[in-house]
């Protein structure tokens, strides 16, 4: 999950790291952390692909509130969290639909309360959002996404309508993982996501344009899993 920290003070964004390294440790979390400087540095080529925002409100050049209204322009999802010295000025926080403000000074566990708060609301907004450890490193797909998985040796492969992903890994562990995601096993090499199950046949499971095979001793279960998934 991606963490952006946005001041004008370079200890203050040293000690918001440490805060997060901190509560990822105490939490069995991993996230990626983003700085910036400045809101209008933030803003150069903003794309809507962070998960959280700590954001300094008053910072030269685009202040901070001006900044979060810029980026409510652009991204809808995002979870803004300022950081200020006067609560005043994060009342206005309503308007960008921030989840909360921390005062300066900052103390860790304020900080790491509203941080949790934070991440909850992320997760009910992209529940189903899965972070596969590629071999070309980290990459965050949504479990709707994935077609199906293959496995291939030690290597699990996750594919989509236009890539795929290779990860090393057990297929035991991602099957149970995967179950929640409406995923069912249909060989002993296959399992597939029944969201985008069009038809089961003798020959396969018809995936758009794509036919995964169907194990003998899976056919029932996967029939009994689809027959569940289409009543809800």
């Amino acid at each position: 999950m991606q963490i952006t920290l946005v001041d004008d003070d370079p200890k203050m964004r040293q000690q918001l790291a440490s805060y997060v390294g901190r509560f990822g440790a105490e939490n069995g979390s991993c996230f990626e952390l983003l700085s910036f400087g400045s809101g209008d540095e933030l803003l150069e080529d903003y794309q809507p692909d962070h998960d959280i925002i700590i954001l300094d409100i008053d910072m030269p050049g685009t202040n901070g509130l001006n900044t979060a209204r810029k980026i409510r322009q652009l991204d809808n999802e995002v979870q803004i969290m300022f950081v200020t010295n006067i609560a005043q000025y994060a009342i206005n926080g309503y308007e960008v639909e921030a989840v909360d403000y921390v005062l300066k000074p900052v103390g860790y566990y304020d900080f790491a309360m509203k941080l949790g708060r934070a991440l909850r609301k992320v997760r009910q907004r992209r529940p189903d959002r899965l972070v596969l450890n590629a071999q070309t490193g980290p990459v965050q797909v949504n479990a709707e996404d994935i077609l199906y998985v293959e496995v291939m040796g030690h290597y699990l492969i996750y594919h989509t309508a236009k890539v795929e992903h290779q990860v090393r890994g057990s297929f035991k562990e991602q099957e149970t993982l995967l179950k929640k995601y409406h995923f069912s096993r249909c060989h002993k090499s296959y399992m597939v996501n029944l969201v985008h199950v069009k038809n089961i046949r003798s020959q396969g499971v018809i995936l758009h344009d794509r036919v995964v095979p169907i194990g003998r001793s899976y056919k029932e279960l996967l029939m009994e899993d689809y027959i569940a998934f289409l009543h809800g």
